[in-house]
């Protein structure tokens, strides 16, 4: 230990005998006032600032210039009449600096952040971290982000990272709440119980449980169902793309209603058929796994045309045009359209698809075949022939379509008038099979009455009735559609 100045802040002692007792004190007062509760306006500067005022005091950064030549780094540089004096910090030492609200303390040869020093924190009533804690939230932050992170074994850790969250009992509340403008949008943990659960909120108050997990069974229960559904109805050619969330594709195709026949014409006193009804369009529903497919395939979706109508006497009537899905130019699904009517037959229903009405020289036409199956288009009635015995007779009823109880009706047919069309399906895309056209009524005066077109989607058209001048012309067949539901 000097004999000259203490051990640790290098105070100067006064000697026995000493002259001038007052400088030695004034020198000790002096080396208190920078050592004791240290306050340092920077420590960003390396050259004395000309505006400093007497007792303000700084900490070198790096090498001195001007009046602070050679001096340490990290050295203490006081204003002090008119001058500079300069003082080594001690080990520990703290000090505030003032531009940048910091606390710093003096390691071997630096100064540096006082949390860097700081190994642990216990017991604390609160902590703020750039925000002010309170008793409602005693640990409160206010930042953009944050991360944790495994400690390695190779740094005492064993690399996991496990946060562990507990409640005191079973009714009480452990979760994370999402709040969007302080007001709460969503909440998942123990809420209430020991299910894991799911909630949203709108509006900070009407909170709805979205799903559960029992702790026991592991079993999940979604309150508002869990699968997504995206129904599609194509009433034209166009292309799906399968999104990455599909599980299936489930199709229902409809290919396109038949046309009717045109009613045969002649003399009186002879025997002429009423056209034929065509064919209902054909109806063929799959389920197709997404996976298979591919994300972000492309299926292409093909809708067949209606089938004419036979316009000249006697003309049969064209068939429907297929419906299908395709990938690659690979039919996965193919609907067949319904077929045209022939002047005294019928046609037949596509695939599935329900057969027309026929016709006849001595009877009413027969009545269209209904669709038997769900989304299944109808037949179209038979129009009504002339017997030699020149009575007029009706057409036959078109086919309803489909076995939905709001499904699309047929057409009727009335003596002395055209024939009624098929009504279209009923709320698409919930029901897509149209209902048919009547045949049309046999006119042994002129010019048979015209069978009814079909309605969409897929219907069939009735067949024109036996006129003396002309037969009726059939009625068109409606274009089908491809219903597509994707299912995640």
């Amino acid at each position: 230990m000097s004999d000259q100045s203490s051990a640790r802040l290098g105070l100067p002692y006064l000697a026995a005998g000493q002259l001038q007792k007052h400088v030695t004190l004034n020198d000790s007062l002096t080396r208190l006032d920078v050592l004791v509760q240290t306050c340092v306006l920077s420590r960003s500067l390396s050259a004395p600032p000309p505006d400093a005022a007497e007792g303000d005091l700084f900490i070198l950064n790096g090498a001195g210039t001007g009046a602070w030549t050679g001096r340490p780094s990290g050295a203490l540089l006081r204003r002090e009449l008119s001058g500079w004096t300069w003082i080594e910090p001690t080990l520990g030492q703290v000090a505030l600096v003032v531009d940048e609200t910091a606390l710093v303390v003096r390691s071997d040869d630096a100064w540096v952040e006082i949390g860097s020093t700081l190994t642990a924190l216990s017991d604390l009533d609160s902590f703020g971290l750039g925000t002010s804690a309170d008793a409602d939230n005693p640990f409160a932050a206010r930042l953009n982000k944050a991360l944790w992170t495994a400690r390695p074994d190779e740094e005492g850790g064993d690399g996991d990272l496990r946060f562990t969250l507990n409640k005191s009992g079973t009714t009480d509340v452990l979760s994370l709440l999402f709040q969007s403008g302080f007001s709460a949008r969503a909440e998942i943990g123990l809420i209430g119980d020991d299910a894991l659960r799911l909630k949203v909120c709108p509006d900070g108050a009407t909170w709805r449980n979205v799903f559960s997990v029992d702790s026991a069974s592991g079993r999940i229960s979604f309150d508002g169902g869990a699968v997504r559904q995206e129904t599609i109805l194509f009433t034209a050619d166009g292309q799906l793309i399968v999104p990455a969330w599909a599980r299936w594709i489930d199709v229902v195709v409809v290919g396109g209603g038949g046309g009717g026949a045109a009613g045969q014409s002649g003399p009186a006193g002879t025997n002429r058929s009423g056209g034929g009804g065509g064919g209902g369009g054909g109806r063929i529903s799959a389920r197709l796994p997404a996976e298979v497919l591919g994300v972000g395939a492309v299926l292409d979706i093909i809708v067949g045309p209606g089938g004419v109508s036979g316009e000249a006497s006697g003309q049969s009537g064209g068939a429907g045009g297929p419906s299908s899905v395709a990938q690659n130019g690979q039919n996965l699904v193919l609907s067949p359209g319904g077929g045209g009517a022939s002047g005294a037959g019928f046609g037949l229903g596509g695939a599935a698809g329900a057969h027309g009405g026929g016709s006849s020289s001595t009877g009413v036409g027969a009545n269209g075949s209904a669709g038997e199956a769900a989304d299944q288009p109808g037949g179209g009635g038979g129009g009504g022939g002339l017997g030699a015995d020149n009575i007029a007779r009706v057409g036959g009823v078109g086919g309803v379509g489909g076995r939905w109880s709001a499904r699309g009706a047929g057409g009727l047919s009335v003596a002395g008038q055209p024939a009624g069309e098929g009504s279209p399906a009923l709320l698409p895309p919930l029901s897509v099979g149209g209902g048919a056209g009547a045949g049309g009524a046999s006119n042994p005066g002129g010019v048979g009455f015209a069978g009814g077109a079909g309605g969409i989607y897929g219907g069939a058209g009735g067949g024109g009735g036996a006129g003396l001048t002309a037969g009726g012309p059939g009625g068109q067949g409606a274009a089908g559609a491809v219903r597509v539901a994707v299912i995640g």
